[in-house]
């Protein structure tokens, strides 16, 4: 319950931060998630970020769902990662603009044998914005290192650390 808090504490920080003329972005992309003690898996997330103060700091929040992973002991893993962070863009009203994120991950967890725990993380990346004729569509692409391990009842705990990648749309406002 008291995680549950936190996540609602955040989600509130996110709207009193808003800047009353803000340029919003939602968007969808498509992942892959290579992780140290599972497989790697491929999966689908939806966006949302808010300037903070000027276009070049940017409040992001973001959830992902990814299809299930083997990790061992004849048991298949789950995984909900949701993100909070901070984007931060280098020429946000170029053609090409690069970005580089970083923040916070409360990581949904779930197995089918093994009791495994949800747990909080972080990531770092960077990625490049494409404007697609418009400034209201930008094709992206990012890179992504998480750091996490799940704590369970097993032999050990499973460290879900890795690379991930994503590539999508976004819609600016």
């Amino acid at each position: 319950m008291r995680k549950v808090r936190i996540l609602c504490l955040l989600l509130l920080l996110v709207v009193l931060t808003t800047p009353p003329a803000m340029a919003l972005d939602i968007y969808g992309f498509g992942s892959y998630w290579d992780k140290k003690d599972a497989d790697g898996s491929w999966g689908t997330g939806l966006g949302l970020s808010l300037p903070l103060f000027t276009e070049h700091l940017r409040l992001d929040a973001r959830i992902y769902f990814f299809q299930d992973s083997d990790f061992g002991y004849d048991d298949s893993l789950t995984l909900t990662p949701v993100d909070l962070g901070l984007q931060v863009h280098f020429m946000p009203a170029s053609k090409v603009a690069p970005y580089l994120l970083g923040g916070i991950s409360y990581i949904f967890a779930d197995a089918d044998h093994l009791d495994v725990d949800a747990s909080f993380g972080g990531y770092v990346g960077g990625g490049l914005e494409w404007a697609l004729g418009t400034s209201l569509l930008k094709l992206f692409g990012e890179i992504v290192y998480r750091f996490d391990t799940l704590d369970s009842n097993g032999p050990r705990d499973v460290d879900v650390s890795g690379v991930n990648g994503n590539v999508g749309l976004k819609i600016h406002f």
